[in-house]
């Protein structure tokens, strides 16, 4: 059984994207959720394939979330979810369903934000 502790704001889609690919959120819905993993690290990661003998770097901010919504949730795929200050983008939604078949919630993955 669900029981959502914390409230997220979601970022709904307009359906358009910036000069960049990122799509452009429309509207932001305040809802009820549950954290069931959220990792965040600075990562060093390789500037140049041909990198110089001084191996130039760079660190970059990851995230690995897993998020539980209510089955009437609003957020969908490439929406933007944000929690605890952290901005995350769904990038799979699964739905739950209790032992009768009827929808619990919804349990949405999420990649950080950039």
């Amino acid at each position: 059984m669900f029981r959502p502790n914390k409230t997220c704001i979601v970022a709904v889609s307009s359906g358009k994207n910036d000069v960049y690919g990122q799509p452009l959120p429309a509207r932001r819905v305040k809802e009820q959720c549950a954290v069931v993993k959220l990792t965040t690290a600075s990562v060093q990661t390789n500037v140049r394939a041909d990198s110089s003998a001084s191996r130039g770097n760079a660190r970059e901010l990851t995230a690995d979330a897993v998020i539980l919504l209510t089955r009437f949730t609003a957020a969908s795929i490439n929406d933007i979810i944000e929690i605890e200050g952290i901005k995350l983008r769904v990038m799979a939604k699964h739905p739950r369903f209790d032992i009768r078949g009827v929808l619990d919630h919804v349990e949405v993955e999420c990649t950080i934000w950039s």
